[in-house]
């Protein structure tokens, strides 16, 4: 009988010591969550997506067998800030997943959120960008921090906007200084990656405002450093 204990024992004490394991090696993967725009998703001048910043983030913590998770569904050439504000309140469903965007972002660590450089471009060429479609842009960015702040602490990052078409410097540079007080005010980080257009090396075609995989890979490396 005792050596039956004894064995009952070792085999309960195994089992609670898997799950543990099993258990604190979960807790420590990442679960990476993308949110944006054509920037976000790595589009290029050729109406094709190539590899974002985003991927070059996962990548990294995949080679460091950290990554648990990577969904980039919500990231949709030419999304709008407000689209995304009304997939969260619709709690709207990945395309590929079939999970809502709310049950994503609960089980992210991670989200980085680029969006605006397709809106502020294409309303510039319908000339339409106007005072207040930027001032919309920004409140709406807010509404998104805010609704995600009352129920997920995760970490989030905003990336900045930089010129496209007639979206010039001088906007983009407002527009950004807001962005950063915005995201300080609902603990968020943010990236300006501004100074990345005025490097020519970073653009495949002179005449498509999207940066090139190296910026792309500059980004990440400026991502990982933010996050470390």
């Amino acid at each position: 009988m005792k050596r039956r204990y004894k064995l009952l024992l070792i085999i309960t004490l195994g089992a609670l010591l898997t799950f543990l394991i099993n258990f604190i090696t979960v807790k420590d993967k990442i679960n990476l969550v993308s949110l944006g725009d054509g920037f976000s998703l790595g589009m290029t001048p050729y109406n094709v997506a190539g590899p974002s910043f985003n991927d070059y983030l996962k990548e990294n913590i995949e080679s460091q067998n950290k990554l648990g998770s990577y969904n980039n569904e919500f990231s949709i050439a030419h999304l709008r800030i407000h689209e995304l504000n009304d997939y969260l309140e619709d709690n709207t469903l990945g395309k590929f997943t079939r999970v809502p965007i709310k049950q994503t972002i609960a089980s992210s660590d991670i989200i980085t959120l680029s969006i605006g450089l397709d809106e502020f471009a294409d309303l510039s060429l319908q000339n339409n960008l106007t005072t207040e479609a930027m001032d919309n842009y920004l409140k709406e960015i807010e509404i998104f921090l805010k609704t995600i702040r009352e129920f997920y602490d995760k970490k989030i990052i905003i990336i900045g906007l930089y010129p496209a078409y007639k979206f010039d410097q001088k906007d983009a540079i407002e527009i950004n200084s807001s962005l950063k007080k915005i995201c300080g005010k609902y603990d968020a980080y943010f990236l300006d990656i501004i100074a990345y257009h005025l490097n020519k090396a970073y653009y495949l075609d002179k005449t498509s405002y999207y940066l090139n995989y190296e910026a792309h890979q500059k980004i990440a490396e400026e991502l990982l450093q933010m996050l470390n």
